[in-house]
């Protein structure tokens, strides 16, 4: 992945564009900004977030540790999104047998309940 960053000088409309090299642009207005700020731009690509999804459940199998994937999916609908739906999907078909088979499992949480559940744990 790679992200941008910087700062907004004044005020000023921040648009996300996606230009595909046939078609038209989907464009988003990310902010109408009314004085100074900051902004971030970011994004993953699904080749990616699967190569990191086999790496976390392999290292997962091989210390016997369940896993857990936080997300804030309700704020970042499409962007954390998209990890949990890869995720589950690779667990179900590569990993579920496997990890029961262990005795661990995997959840995916948003960041505010695993948050509130690392604080209760041991």
């Amino acid at each position: 992945y790679k992200a941008t960053d910087f700062v907004v000088p004044g005020a000023g409309t921040l648009e996300l564009t996606w230009t595909p090299p046939n078609g038209e642009p989907i464009k988003h207005v990310v902010n109408e900004f009314k004085g100074a700020g900051v902004a971030l731009g970011m994004f993953n690509t699904d080749a990616s977030i699967v190569d990191f999804a086999h790496s976390s459940f392999q290292y997962a199998l091989g210390r016997k540790y369940p896993l857990y994937l936080s997300t804030k999916n309700t704020i970042l609908k499409k962007y954390d999104g998209r990890f949990k739906d890869i995720f589950q999907e690779i667990y179900e078909k590569d990993y579920k047998s496997k990890f029961e088979a262990a005795g661990i499992w995997y959840e995916h949480r948003l960041i505010d309940d695993m948050v509130a559940y690392c604080m209760k744990s041991d």
